[in-house]
Order: structure tokens, then C-alpha cells, then sequence
């Protein structure tokens, strides 16, 4: 019995967490404004969650650069609220890295196809490389990472 409360609690946590999580990732998509995100999640909570699935399946880290991607150097990424830039020391987190909190969208939107990998040089990160998926394969990987949370 204590064994099965244990799970249910572990269980219980672990979603407060992934909810967390996507608050946190979303918060900038509201201009960091927690009252018009929480009615936006209580009246549409579905594309809450694709959106949540979007920012999760936007990044990877890596060793090496894919092939064909083009390479940018963090520096040049901004913060999406200010002109205030990154530094070369920043450190990736992907757990929280939001892709709205910064101008990448701007990166992959001068490409007018839509099916650009972008790499950034992240010398202070444990990884050289952040990837940024094409805006093809990022909604590719969202609409897969939400119909499989959907199905649970």
C-alpha cells in the first residue's frame, strides 16, 4: 500500500512538474503576462499544449553541425523583449529554454522556405552546438511529441 502511494505521489509530481514546465517555456509567448496566459490555457488548453510540444521539439543540442545547417554564434540571438543580446558564455538548458523568450523565430523566418536547420556556437554550453530545427520539422516533431501526450 505505502508502495502505491509512493507511485501515485511520484506520478501526481511529475505532471505538476511537465505542467510547470510549459508555463514557465510559454510565459514569454504573453509577453511574460501570467493572467492573459493562464485564461488563453483555461479556454483553449489544446493549443496550449501543442504549443508546449512546439517549444519542446524546436531544440537540440550536439557536437558537431548538421549538414547543410547554417552556423551563427549565440551572440547574435537576442532577447525577444530587448536589444540586449546573449553573451558568448551563455549555457544551454534546454529544460529551460524558451523559444519565445529570444529572436530565433527572426533567424528562421529570413529563410522564406521554412526548411532551414540553424546551429548556433555555444562555447560556454556542455555542447558546442544548439540546433534549431526548420520551422517544417519543429511543427513536424510538435504535432507528433502532442498526439503522443494526447493519447496518454
Amino acid at each position: 500500500m505505502k508502495k502505491l502511494v509512493f507511485f501515485a505521489a511520484l506520478f501526481m509530481a511529475s505532471i505538476g512538474v511537465n505542467a510547470q514546465d510549459c508555463d514557465a517555456l510559454l510565459l514569454p509567448y504573453f509577453r511574460n503576462d501570467a493572467a492573459r496566459m493562464e485564461s488563453y490555457k483555461a479556454f483553449t488548453p489544446e493549443k496550449f499544449d501543442w504549443r508546449c510540444a512546439y517549444v519542446r521539439s524546436a531544440f537540440y543540442e550536439s557536437d558537431t553541425i548538421p549538414a547543410g545547417a547554417d552556423v551563427y554564434q549565440i551572440s547574435e540571438v537576442k532577447f525577444a523583449f530587448s536589444d540586449e543580446h546573449l553573451g558568448d558564455d551563455f549555457v544551454v538548458d534546454l529544460y529551460t529554454l524558451s523559444y519565445y523568450a529570444y529572436n530565433f523565430n527572426q533567424f528562421q523566418l529570413s529563410y522564406p522556405r521554412g526548411n532551414k536547420v540553424l546551429c548556433f556556437a555555444t562555447p560556454g554550453s556542455a555542447h558546442p552546438y544548439l540546433v534549431l530545427n526548420s520551422l517544417e520539422e519543429t511543427n513536424r516533431l510538435a504535432t507528433e511529441l502532442w498526439e503522443k501526450e494526447r493519447a496518454r
